[in-house]
């Protein structure tokens, strides 16, 4: 065999084992939390509350350009403090099936408050979104306005109709597409 043809042979038996090196984590690699923790301090269900609270009333009252820097602060701690509500779900999500399977129902039941907490701060985090999207369209800044439509798009929910075509008919209306 040719030298090039043993090297590539080489190199496609050892693409599987560096795939699953990466695949790995460092159990001691803390950065990515250390790094949410210091841009976003200690976040908590009473202040993300106060911070939705205060974003609603901005934006119910048309003070977009107060309200952005809110519903921005809104958006990405609603988002980290649900991330940190499914940490502490990730024992049992994180277990295989059969482990899964053998967990008691009752203690996997009480798992479930926690999961429709975690995901009811996703969805406040998607509306902030679309609310932010739409104070950018207010404010003039339709360029802003569109990347940010488009992201609330991709994470609202199907059954979230009212934001869901509140946001599309926003986005529509910016380029110019009617029905």
């Amino acid at each position: 065999m040719k030298p090039s043809v043993i090297y590539c042979l080489l190199l496609v038996m050892a693409f599987p084992a560096a795939a699953q090196e990466k695949l790995e984590t460092d159990p001691f690699d803390l950065s990515s939390a250390q790094d949410k923790v210091s841009e976003l301090g200690i976040v908590t269900k009473s202040g993300v509350d106060a911070l939705e609270n205060q974003a609603r009333e901005l934006f119910n009252a048309g003070s977009c350009t107060q309200a952005i820097p809110v519903l921005e602060d809104y958006a990405k701690k609603a988002n980290w403090l649900a991330n940190l509500i499914a940490q502490g779900l990730e024992p049992y999500y994180g277990a295989s099936y059969d482990d899964r399977k053998d967990y008691p129902p009752a203690k996997a039941r009480n798992l479930i408050p926690m999961e429709r907490m975690a995901n009811s701060y996703k969805q406040k985090r998607n509306i902030a979104f679309a609310m932010l999207g739409e104070c950018h369209i207010t404010n003039g800044d339709k360029e802003t306005a569109i990347p940010v439509l488009f992201r609330a798009l991709d994470l609202i929910s199907v059954d979230n109709e009212t934001w869901w075509f509140r946001t599309r008919d926003n986005l529509y209306s910016i380029v110019e597409v009617s029905f």
